[in-house]
């Protein structure tokens, strides 16, 4: 198969980064964190959630087409660079309110995911993404990497690698992408993510890291299946409470630190971490199939302002594998993805064969 023809951001690309970054935790393990490498229990536990996935995605490979996919034409050009402007307007007002930049301050980044930030960091990412989706123009590169600027100063590796992220993969869909305009893409992402993480751990004032920024990266992974590992003896024992504070109020991340830790920490706990500690293995089991299914449904949407969304929902998704599923505003990104495909609902095939 010439590589020419290889869909690289097809769904089972989440199989890919799942073990990637089972790999880097494993390395990291020996290096910075474990006197001891991961469990087996643990390797077995997230190769059977990929099993899972890949299930899903085969059912609906297999078994639902779409003959054709609904246009979507509301959104005109002019509206859609006025939300994404208001968004990165919104964002600077965060920053100012804040009173200072959260990147460089672990005070500040404790407070920076303001109710502001939380309606402007999700209208930035869709409204670019549609907007490219939809009326591509070079110079609208320009606004991407403002948005990734802008938002990357709250100190979150997820927001820059969220957008950068997205907006590659929906240029990549649009065949807008050159090898040199690919090469300086993944450049720039991967030495944003690297910086942003660096620079904010070494604003921590409670902290002392030795690290280089690449070290970093292969630590979080392994303190991260850390967290998981610890989770596994506790199966099921929170009885969907983390679930219930995702779509109420508290700190998902938080509780997580407390409950497995027992010190207030906010944790991440990877893609299966939260789900398994609320509901086991058979709560796990349903999330991995219900996000093969998700995603390959949308795969199938990817035209016009489907592209945008697709592209916003698996970068997300990838990023779900270290941080995991504990943020309402992310779900809101999945309901988008459900709209779309209520939205072509009369036009699904089922293949029975």
């Amino acid at each position: 198969m010439k590589i020419e023809k290889i869909d690289f951001f097809q769904p089972g690309i989440i199989v890919v980064a799942i073990l990637a970054f089972l790999v880097m935790g494993y390395i990291g393990s020996f290096n910075y964190r474990f006197e001891d490498p991961l469990k087996l229990e643990v390797i077995l536990t997230v190769i059977f959630a990929c099993i899972v996935f890949i299930i899903g995605l085969a059912i609906v490979k297999y078994k639902i087409d779409f003959k054709q996919t609904k246009e979507i034409d509301f959104l005109s050009e002019r509206l859609l660079i006025a939300l994404v402007v208001i968004a990165l307007l919104l964002q600077t007002l965060n920053l100012v309110l804040i009173g200072g930049i959260p990147l460089f301050n672990s005070v500040l980044k404790s407070n920076a995911t303001t109710n502001i930030w939380r309606i402007a960091y999700p209208l930035f990412l869709i409204m670019i993404n549609i907007l490219l989706a939809k009326y591509y123009d070079r110079k609208y590169l320009i606004l991407v990497l403002l948005g990734a600027l802008i938002f990357g100063l709250n100190g979150y590796r997820t927001s820059v690698l969220g957008i950068l992220g997205s907006s590659f993969i929906t240029l990549y869909y649009l065949d807008k992408i050159s090898r040199k305009v690919g090469i300086a893409f993944i450049a720039l992402i991967f030495l944003g993510v690297m910086a942003i993480g660096y620079i904010a751990s070494q604003s921590i004032a409670t902290q002392h890291w030795t690290l280089n920024p690449l070290e970093l990266i292969f630590y979080r992974a392994a303190f991260t299946l850390e967290v998981f590992e610890k989770i596994i003896p506790l199966a099921g024992s929170t009885h969907g409470h983390i679930l219930g504070m995702i779509f109420s109020s508290g700190s998902p991340r938080t509780f997580i630190g407390e409950y497995v830790l027992h010190y207030t920490v906010c944790l991440t706990s990877t893609l299966f971490g939260p789900v398994y500690l609320d509901f086991g293995l058979v709560g796990l089991t349903i999330q991995m199939l219900f996000m093969g299914i998700f995603l390959g449904l949308i795969y199938k949407l990817k035209k016009g302002i489907g592209i945008g969304i697709y592209s916003i929902i698996l970068t997300h998704t990838v990023i779900w594998i270290e941080t995991g599923p504990t943020d309402i505003m992310i779900w809101f990104l999945y309901l988008l993805g459900l709209i779309l495909i209520v939205l072509n609902l009369n036009y699904i095939n089922l293949n029975k064969n």
